[in-house]
């Protein structure tokens, strides 16, 4: 049964900020839906509003279009162990550009052990809407390790 929330309780954030992969769906106006997996490890759930999220170079980059345009975001975690859980954060959310005052802030106060240098932006999202269901149809399944996928994209693109 689904339970909503207007801000993202404590331990929702914990259960976010643990889980190994997350998926990012945007849209603006007639747009497609663009839907994205992304490693957690970057995520921050700073308050009861506010999440930020540190996006490497890969694939396009439709999100911070949605974004910029006004378009929205939800965030969704799934358990993929035992305790089955879907979590969403529907959110609106912004851009902030790599070497501005606001981006280099995050980074000096949130990524101290990444290079910032790797990161394409940051997201800065602001959830209005947290919903959970109970995640019964996703198949538990076992984590086999975080990659490195930077110098295999550029390998793919031709780039030293």
């Amino acid at each position: 049964m689904a339970k909503e929330w207007g801000t993202i309780p404590d331990h929702l954030a914990k259960f976010a900020m643990e889980q190994p992969v997350f998926f990012i769906a945007s849209a603006l106006g007639g747009d497609d839906v663009n839907l994205s997996p992304k490693g957690v490890a970057p995520l921050r759930v700073l308050d009861a509003r506010t999440v930020i999220y540190a996006d490497y170079w890969g694939s396009g980059n439709q999100t911070a279009a949605h974004l910029a345009g006004g378009g929205k975001a939800t965030l969704v975690f799934i358990s993929f162990g035992e305790k089955p859980l879907i979590l969403r954060f529907y959110c609106t959310g912004r851009v902030a550009a790599k070497d501005t005052d606001e981006f280099n802030a995050l980074c000096a106060a949130h990524y101290k052990e990444f290079n910032c240098a790797e990161f394409r932006q940051l997201f800065v999202f602001e959830a209005y809407r947290v919903q959970t269901s109970c995640g019964y149809g996703v198949p538990v399944m076992k984590l086999a390790g975080d990659r490195r996928a930077q110098p295999y994209f550029r390998e793919l693109l031709g780039e030293q």
